[in-house]
């Protein structure tokens, strides 16, 4: 039998009701005994190393369980990772760059309900994900409601509803159906062999969401409050405000001063696209780096992650417009994939 590492970062998965509404108060190895059919598909370990509402998870976090997760790799065939479903797309993400070369897999679930609650997905969730785990599909993804999702692909589009997750501009690697793993989708992309811890990270990073009436002196204010780098969720296919409230101007001074600048789509699906209209032609040439179809939480992982390498504009560029993990879909032919220093 394989061996499976558990790790419990807390969530609503492990959950229970206090004063103050629902926190995380289940070990993982509470976690284990209320689902006694997976101690026969595999033999588990576990170990608690977070155990909070993802709502509070912070970017040192990250680095906490990245580490985790690679040291178990080293022992175990599999990690499963229970996490809080609100920032677990993040999570996700972040992991598929900081864990580099994966052959083994690491599956990332939780629950919209707790664990103990009789109607709870969670119990489905977990033994998917185990199904998953010791089906050894590799990389990082999210199994959730029955879908295998790539992690740098994931995106919450229900608060409430179990059917929680979709996978965007990307296909499902796969789905469990009736406790069978079935597997359409896995393109992996390895720089060198053997698994490789890369945790650097710089955590000033800001997302921008444009609205009509946005006004420039935000951007003031990010570099007042120490910022290196700006997501900026625009509209449709990508571009800057520039008539009347001109934010091009503002984020023209700050590419100046070395602040990066990536530009994505509000659009849940599509991405961006710079060569179409007059304000996306003009944040091309102002210096702004389009994130193509890569998602909000890709984004923004993926330039923390960046940027703990390098603040040099240049070679920021050319980080974010590498396909590091399937996270991005951009011209082959335009650019060539770059290993961080």
């Amino acid at each position: 039998m394989k061996k499976i590492l558990l790790l419990n970062t807390g969530g609503t998965i492990a959950s229970n009701k206090s004063e103050n509404g629902l926190i995380p108060k289940y070990l993982g190895s509470d976690i284990i005994n209320y689902i006694p059919k997976l101690k026969r598909l595999c033999n588990i370990s576990y170990k608690d190393i977070l155990n909070i509402d993802s709502s509070n998870i912070q970017p040192e976090d990250w680095v906490i369980i990245a580490k985790e997760v690679y040291e178990g790799l080293k022992i175990y065939d599999g990690i499963v990772l229970t996490h809080g479903t609100d920032t677990m797309a993040y999570t996700s993400s972040i992991l598929s760059f900081m864990i580099k070369n994966l052959s083994k897999p690491v599956v990332i679930t939780g629950a919209q309900a707790p664990l103990i609650e009789n109607k709870s997905d969670g119990k489905k969730n977990l033994l998917d994900a185990f199904l998953v785990c010791v089906n050894g599909l590799p990389g990082v993804n999210i199994v959730f409601n029955g879908k295998i999702i790539k992690g740098c692909r994931a995106f919450k589009v229900r608060s409430k509803n179990y059917n929680a997750y979709i996978s965007v501009n990307y296909p499902y690697v796969g789905r469990v159906i009736k406790g069978n793993v079935e597997i359409y989708a896995n393109k992996k992309i390895y720089f060198s062999k053997g698994i490789k811890l890369d945790d650097k990270i710089k955590s000033d990073v800001f997302l921008l969401k444009l609205i009509p009436g946005t006004k420039p002196e935000i951007f003031d204010h990010l570099v007042d409050m120490g910022y290196k780098g700006i997501v900026i969720e625009s509209f449709g296919v990508g571009g800057m405000p520039y008539i009347k409230r001109n934010l091009l101007e503002k984020a023209i001074i700050m590419i100046e001063n070395k602040i990066s600048i990536i530009i994505i789509s509000q659009c849940v699906y599509g991405g961006t696209n710079l060569k179409i209209y007059d304000v996306g032609i003009r944040t091309k040439k102002a210096g702004i780096i389009s994130g193509y179809d890569m998602t909000t939480e890709a984004t923004v992982t993926k330039l923390m992650w960046v940027l703990g390498h390098t603040n040099e504009p240049r070679i920021v560029s050319k980080m974010m417009l590498t396909n590091y993990c399937d996270e991005i879909n951009i011209p082959t032919s335009t650019h060539k994939s770059l290993k961080p220093a």
